[in-house]
């Protein structure tokens, strides 16, 4: 692909407080950049600062679209930047990331007006329990845009086999390319003693670091915490607060006694979030659902081993043997916490750096990136697919 080809992502927001998709599709963009001749336009939040990108990437901000109602049901601006920069520019291709808001209807109905071949990444947005959540507004949406929007799409991108499965469940016929996120490797960490050998008397620590939401499980894994009440070990919880979420884990925290033992941090951002990762021995993410989890790959990352459930598309902590892979349900986050917690600091240890290892060899953004060009390349010119398109 050469820099003549100028393409569009486009991203509801890319705020700090967004979680994995903002820096999922930030990281991926970064490693376009030096390829295409990549635009990206988002929603700009002043309460909210986008997460740092590559100075070539050249951003379109839409001022306040998504702050209101009305700004979500007009979204005019997503339509109005896209045609000045299709004017400009003339685009050959949309990369949408994300769907059910009318930013994402707008992206459609300006690629169908102006015939640019258009990919729809879902973003976990098509998985069983998204889609029931919130279900009578989708079963509307569904009906007014976006199955109509669904079906127009030129090709799909799935971060996981388990995402690419749920779209063709939908009845969806259209090329899917199953790309990975990936994740900015830390350096490579020479000693793992600390993790290993606590003082005596020293805690260690169980880390949930992600948004703080309904469907990431908390509940599920403070009940557990409490029916296990571990010794040596404490809880630390981070994240932002999505939808007032935090309230009820407090309550919940108050209720079973765990004060002393389970902390709430708020969001963590740069060295910050890196600490926590490197004081990590264990990490967890409970979710009913992810498309792909971009917390557990950088947990490991960080050789930190981690337990996370079947609703995340991860067998491989199984398969490379770096962690737990278990049912998102109570009993199974329980058997799970329970097997990890008891599992020796040098076990752990070693767990982690399997888990590194993993990352190294399929996780790394360079690669992902160069999958991504050749996608892009076949959809322009044709061709034999790509193998990792189904």
């Amino acid at each position: 692909m050469t820099k003549t080809n100028s393409i569009a992502h486009v991203v509801p927001s890319m705020g700090e407080s967004g979680g994995g998709p903002p820096r999922s599709v930030g990281q991926l963009c970064d490693h376009l950049v030096a390829s295409t001749d990549l635009h990206l336009v988002t929603a700009e939040d002043p309460e909210d600062p986008l997460v740092v990108l590559d100075d070539r990437i050249k951003i379109q901000l839409i001022k306040g679209e998504n702050r209101t109602i009305w700004g979500r049901i007009q979204a005019s601006g997503f339509s109005q930047s896209l045609q000045h920069l299709h004017q400009d520019r003339k685009l050959c291709l949309c990369h949408q990331h994300g769907i059910w808001l009318r930013c994402s209807h707008e992206t459609s109905s300006f690629a169908l007006k102006n015939s640019i071949p258009l990919i729809i990444a879902p973003r976990g947005m098509l998985e069983p329990w998204a889609i029931n959540n919130s279900k009578w507004k989708k079963k509307l949406a569904w009906a007014l845009y976006q199955k109509r929007d669904l079906q127009r799409a030129t090709a799909f991108h799935a971060t996981a086999h388990s995402e690419a499965e749920s779209i063709r469940r939908l009845g969806f016929k259209q090329p899917i390319a199953v790309i990975p996120n990936g994740v900015q490797l830390p350096e490579a960490i020479e000693c793992e003693s600390a993790r290993v050998g606590r003082l005596e008397g020293e805690k260690k620590t169980a880390l949930f670091l992600s948004r703080i939401h309904p469907k990431k499980g908390l509940p599920m894994l403070l009940d557990a915490w409490k029916k296990l009440s571990p010794e040596g070990w404490r809880l630390v919880i981070a994240g932002n607060d999505d939808g007032g979420h935090v309230a009820d884990l407090k309550t919940q925290i108050e209720r079973l006694g765990l004060s002393e033992w389970v902390s709430y941090t708020g969001p963590l951002f740069g060295e910050a979030k890196e600490r926590a990762y490197r004081e990590a021995d264990l990490f967890v993410l409970p979710s009913y659902s992810e498309n792909f989890g971009i917390v557990v790959a950088e947990a490991l990352g960080y050789q930190v081993p981690v337990l996370t459930t079947t609703g995340c598309p991860w067998r491989e902590l199984e398969t490379y043997n770096c962690g737990w892979w278990v049912e998102p349900n109570p009993q199974g986050i329980k058997q799970g916490l329970q097997l990890a917690l008891a599992t020796s600091g040098q076990e752990l240890s070693e767990m982690g750096a399997r888990g590194r290892a993993l990352v190294e060899e399929k996780y790394q953004w360079p690669g992902i990136a160069e999958r991504m060009v050749e996608f892009y390349d076949w959809l322009l010119k044709g061709g034999k697919p790509p193998d990792f398109v189904a």
